[in-house]
């Protein structure tokens, strides 16, 4: 295609950046005027000025932008160790999480370090000599805390100087993450042990109660020196892992260095006792040899112990004193999250030879810049005019006519298309459009698109007619689905010794959640709350089978408790579970005469006890697998009394984690309070008959949606009160109907 519409376009640029040089050709014949009588000027006065106020503003130039540049240089070093601590403090908050709610993560499996997976960044797993790794409590740990894996991998890949972090559990074993597994693999293929318990950063954390950097230490894997970092993690008191990470000495060297003021400045770098950690001079009172340590605070300079004592104290200063012979400037300022001081040294002989000979090399650059600007500023002028006229001539020309040309059939086009409406959806290629270019391409694409166009009505009229229909149905099976749950209260009106109310709503037109109560002899009551994985019309299906199957266990009299009956119903819900549906539920029978409640608990949400002499209180019980899971999963059942006026509360995990607009969680805390509010609310409008679970309820879930505001209903969300009022009333109804 030789006149392609990208030549007519590249022409038009062409002209475009001709005008645009003309412009510029004015004004740089302007600046180049202007800034040679500039240079010229100041170059007259320059030097002059340089060197009458060179020797009264050197100690003022000294203190300040000397001080200046040391604090902003030990602030940029604190932000390493900051970024370093805070990401620790994160992956420490992280794993606290996991280890006090292990249930509530997804375990991941953490590999042995491997040779071939030398020099990438990957997660290992390492134990100490006396690890038990048999033990089952510290497997179940490892699987936990792998499911931080991307968080570990992200806080060490996304750091310029972090070489690992890694997550040392009591039991013995490290979860890290490194680019070097290689050198974990010993001789003989298999896994060198680290013992972390031994190493100064987990030493320091545990010790310390707190985040603990170390001094610099040996690598345990490399002759190399390094500082590292320990957080300590607490679960109900008790140290449950340490969080570590390390920098390299030669990762802090090249941050250090960079603070340098030219080749005649000096950088030292000192810890709280006044010991060198390094230094860019290898001899004298400032200098470090390799790694060996050495503490300014025990030299033989009082002038340097007096300001190292005094740097310590975390201030900034400046002082002049004689290091190795020579008056010398040094500023210092203070590294907080280290406790850490930065010196910055330069003798002032250096200093003034600095600044002499800067003045002496600008006032021979400024002359020859005159010199070759006045010599070209004539010529240039010249030339440029010339040039910049022939160039506006051409462009003005070249423009005039390829715009008349590019333009004319796109405007064609652009009228043809504005005039396709109604069933005139055709689009015919003319004459003037075959330009042989990618305009006509363009035609050609049209004329297809309005053919098929055609196509594309018809069946989105089908389609939108099949939609309707899917719709329809969906929503028949919405209504189904609400249907299958009981929810007429009063449930039970002949029964006065308890008082039931239930809701559930799901996010979809359809959800997994459900909740179930039933008598199963006259003296006991069932109670049931689940929670099926996913949302939408599988989750519901999954949903129909499983409240089907608890029911018909649970009537069927072959078992002894709650425990059985969960048991026997995850074994049914896993045969021909292809797709790894699991629900969690909580099943609790209610002994109606006594009070006494039996439940057990498949994965579920916690209960919420009401007691009148504590209000309402969170009991935690036996947790076992979802059901449907893993074929085999036993449970343990656990129980209760509730004395009269005493609620039970069970819900779903819509409630807790229903969130609004910021993401932010509704949590355990806010809906606790919630409770007492929607207790508050059930009382004072509560009637001869008792409370009325229904207000109960519907505060509560007026709370929660004021708290969501605009944000979607994120998940299913199911509650259910049973409120005990006791044996005694009902026994004396019967009596009273006996005796008439």
């Amino acid at each position: 295609m030789k006149n392609s519409l990208r030549r007519k376009i590249f022409r038009m640029n062409i002209m475009l950046i001709t005008v645009a040089l003309l412009l510029f050709t004015v004004i740089g014949i302007y600046q180049v005027r202007r800034y040679a009588n500039l240079m010229e000027e100041t170059s007259r006065t320059q030097n002059a000025v340089i060197m009458d106020t060179m020797s009264g503003s050197m100690r003022d130039m000294a203190t300040e932008s000397f001080q200046k540049y040391v604090v902003s240089e030990a602030k940029i070093f604190d932000g390493e160790f900051w970024t370093m601590r805070h990401d620790l403090e994160i992956l420490a908050s992280q794993v606290q999480m996991v280890l006090e709610e292990p249930s509530a993560y997804s375990p991941v499996e953490v590999p042995l370090p491997s040779e071939a997976d030398a020099g990438q960044l990957t997660l290992q797993l390492l134990y100490s000599d006396r690890a038990d790794q048999e033990d089952e409590r510290l497997k179940e740990q490892i699987l936990r805390v792998g499911g931080l894996r991307n968080m570990m991998l992200e806080i060490v890949g996304g750091s310029e100087t972090l070489l690992d972090c890694m997550v040392s559990l009591p039991g013995g074993a490290s979860i890290i993450v490194d680019r070097t597994p290689e050198s974990k693999v010993g001789q003989d293929g298999k896994p060198m042990p680290y013992n972390a318990d031994k190493r100064p950063w987990y030493v320091g954390a545990m010790v310390h109660k707190k985040p603990y950097f170390t001094p610099v230490n040996k690598d345990n894997y490399f002759d190399s020196y390094e500082v590292m970092a320990g957080v300590p993690v607490y679960v109900d008191g008790e140290l449950a892992a340490v969080c570590g990470g390390s920098v390299l000495m030669e990762s802090l060297a090249d941050i250090i260095s960079g603070a340098k003021l030219g080749e005649y400045t000096d950088t030292c770098l000192i810890n709280e006792n006044g010991i060198i950690i390094y230094s860019s001079r290898t001899e004298g009172e400032l200098g470090m040899k390799g790694v060996e340590l050495k503490s300014l605070l025990e030299g033989s300079n009082a002038d340097l112990v007096t300001m190292v004592s005094e740097a310590l104290k975390g201030d900034t200063g400046f002082s002049l004193m004689e290091v190795d012979g020579k008056e010398t400037y040094i500023a210092y300022a203070p590294i907080d999250t280290l406790g850490w001081t930065m010196l910055l040294s330069i003798s002032q002989e250096d200093l003034n030879a600095t600044a002499y000979l800067l003045a002496e090399q600008t006032d021979d650059v400024m002359e020859e810049s005159i010199t070759e600007l006045r010599s070209n500023e004539g010529r240039t002028v010249i030339t440029t005019l010339f040039i910049a006229a022939l160039m506006l001539v051409f462009a003005a020309f070249l423009s005039l006519i390829y715009s008349n040309r590019l333009v004319s059939p796109i405007k064609r086009m652009t009228l043809r298309v504005s005039e396709m409406k109604g069933d005139d959806m055709s689009f015919q290629v003319e004459d003037v459009l075959l330009t042989g270019d990618e305009i006509e391409v363009l035609a050609r694409a049209f004329a297809n698109m309005s053919e098929k166009m055609r196509g594309y009505v018809h069946e989105i009229v089908e389609i939108t007619s099949e939609k309707q229909r899917l719709d329809t149905e969906l929503s028949v099976a919405a209504e189904i689905q609400v249907n299958m749950l009981p929810n007429q209260f009063p449930a039970f009106p002949d029964r006065s010794e308890f008082n039931l109310c239930a809701v559930m709503d799901p996010a979809k037109e359809v959800g997994g959640d459900f909740y179930d109560y039933f008598l199963i002899d006259d003296d006991h009551l069932a109670l049931v709350m689940a929670d099926v994985s996913g949302k939408g019309v599988p989750a519901a299906l999954f949903m129909v089978i499983s409240k089907t199957l608890i029911k018909n266990v649970t009537l069927s009299g072959l078992y002894e408790g709650p425990a059985e009956i969960l048991a026997d119903v995850n074994d049914r819900l896993c045969e021909g579970n292809e797709d790894s549906m699991f629900v969690t539920a909580w099943l609790g029978i209610l002994t109606i005469s006594t009070g006494d409640l039996v439940s057990a608990c498949a994965g579920h949400e916690y209960p919420v006890f009401y007691r009148k002499d504590r209000g309402f209180v969170l009991e935690r019980d036996p947790h076992g697998l979802a059901m449907g899971a893993m074929e085999g999963s036993r449970y343990r059942s656990a129980g209760w009394h509730l004395d009269p006026g005493d609620m039970l509360f069970l819900y779903t995990d819509g409630v807790p984690e229903a969130n609004n607009s910021s993401q932010e969680l509704f949590g355990m805390e806010r809906t606790m309070a919630a409770l007492d509010r929607s207790m508050e609310a059930a009382r004072d409008q509560a009637g001869p008959e008792g409370l009325d679970l229904k207000i109960f309820l519907a505060t509560l879930r007026g709370q929660i949606d004021e708290f969501a505001g605009d944000a979607p209903q994120f998940d299913d969300m199911t509650m259910m009160c049973v409120e005990y009022r006791g044996s005694g009333q009902r026994a004396g109804e019967e009596n009273e109907q006996q005796t008439g």
